[in-house]
């Protein structure tokens, strides 16, 4: 059976968004060229569209953002290709402009069916599939492993109740099964799906990294609480960290450097240095193929030390990336982050000295937030000179405990799901500020650092 796996176009006025592949789906500006220059890849569709075809099963992965395609040439792409089911992954801000996309498939196409999946899906299973009778099934979580066992299913004309993770109707009622547990063996999966893709599009090229540049995982999950998360809350279900076999993970960054010439590699797991053994592992195989090219990662300043920086350095480490969200102790241990700040401080400060670029993000408007807070945030900026940054509102996707938090201590301040947008919009306000403050601030914060 014929499956067409799709990251549908959202296009909001002149923004344009990003949504599959991405922990924070958001949309911006394009630059004065036209394009989007940061663009993620699409790892949970990669991967289940590798896996079918490794099962022998025909699948095409079409991503329209990357390939900057519209509805229309969507549509033509997916008919050529005459699919029996389309998986289309969804996210909070872009569900209305999917839904209006996925009416007109299931309008056009009559004789497919339709999968959801993704954050958002995942948190709605019932009120959607109530809602909207053109959606046959949501793949809830994680999905490879649902996704091939409900195309088995569908091929063998078999009863669907033992497809693990997987909502539908069964009549005029909604059905959800058990949940499937994350997948333990990462090993298991082929490496995701990047022939039929415009590899040369995705580009996370924070602090000067090279491009082109291509995005890996070595691993998956998270065991910290952070209240606000999306991943760990919706998509996996729990704050359990896997890891591939490093070995495989070189193989896999061996080949994409060789075949595509890519000039940088970005680590880009829920966090690269949990297993500090694993991240070891990791450099000493760079370094014994003697792969010399610049790499990066995702990463928590308050687990590295400089012992494992300097190996890190040694195996090509160019830049990273650490989320810091706030300068303020008592916010990050209120949202359950409780990363000690003065490490942190010190690890930046060491991080930069070994000539290792820094990226450090931010979110605005955690509870606790007052002017006070953040001009404590802008002076940790000020003293650590990252060589790059970022500041989002904090958003409390559905799913997460942050939403819960906010809805029920009245700081919520929107449902209009197209509002969770947070480099745009925020959806909440503090005791201290609201929702006009924090806006005000991050638009002052961005010109007073020069954030595109």
């Amino acid at each position: 059976m014929r499956t067409v796996l799709l990251n549908l176009p959202w296009k909001k006025n002149l923004s344009l968004g990003v949504r599959a592949g991405s922990r924070w789906p958001f949309t911006s500006l394009p630059e004065k060229d036209g394009r989007i220059y940061y663009i993620p890849f699409p790892f949970f569709l990669a991967y289940a569209t590798a896996f079918l075809k490794a099962k022998g099963r025909e699948a095409k992965l079409i991503d329209a953002i990357a390939e900057e395609i519209n509805e229309q040439t969507l549509f033509e792409k997916i008919k050529s290709f005459n699919p029996k089911l389309i998986v289309i992954e969804t996210s909070t801000p872009s569900f209305e402009n999917d839904l209006s996309i996925i009416y007109n498939i299931f309008n056009k196409l009559t004789d497919c069916q339709i999968a959801i999946c993704g954050p958002h899906a995942s948190v709605f299973p019932e009120q959607i599939l109530g809602d909207h009778n053109f959606i046959n099934y949501i793949l809830i979580g994680e999905y490879e492993y649902s996704l091939l066992r409900l195309v088995e299913c569908l091929e063998n004309n078999s009863a669907l109740e033992s497809v693990l993770g997987l909502a539908y109707r069964e009549g005029a009622e909604v059905r959800i099964n058990d949940s499937r547990p994350t997948i333990d063996n990462l090993d298991s999966l082929p490496w995701p799906e990047r022939e039929d893709l415009p590899i040369y599009k995705y580009n996370d090229g924070f602090a000067g990294l090279p491009h082109p540049n291509v995005q890996i995982w070595a691993s998956r999950g998270c065991p910290f609480q952070c209240n606000y998360c999306l991943w760990p809350q919706t998509i996996y279900r729990e704050h359990k960290y896997r890891k591939r076999n490093p070995i495989d993970v070189i193989d896999e960054m061996e080949y994409l450097i060789k075949r595509f010439d890519f000039k940088a590699v970005y680590f880009d797991d829920d966090v690269f240095n949990i297993d500090r053994k694993h991240v070891l592992a990791i450099c000493e195989e760079i370094n014994k193929r003697r792969i010399r090219i610049p790499w990066a990662a995702m990463a928590r300043a308050d687990l590295m030390d400089e012992e494992l920086l300097e190996s890190l350095v040694s195996s090509g480490l160019y830049a990273i990336k650490y989320g810091i969200e706030s300068a303020n102790q008592s916010i990050l241990n209120s949202c359950k982050k409780e990363m000690d700040l003065n490490k942190t401080n010190r690890i930046i400060r060491f991080t930069k000295k070994l000539g290792i670029k820094v990226h450090l993000t931010f979110c605005l408007g955690l509870p606790g937030e007052t002017e006070q807070t953040i001009q404590e945030t802008v002076k940790f900026i000020q003293d650590v000179q990252p060589d790059s940054l970022q500041f989002a509102f904090a958003t409390p996707f559905p799913g997460t405990d942050y939403f819960k938090y906010m809805k029920d201590t009245g700081g919520l301040l929107s449902e209009n799901w197209s509002d969770y947008d947070g480099n745009y919009k925020c959806v909440v306000k503090t005791q201290k500020l609201g929702k006009g403050d924090l806006e005000r601030i991050k638009i002052a914060l961005s010109n007073n650092f020069n954030i595109q």
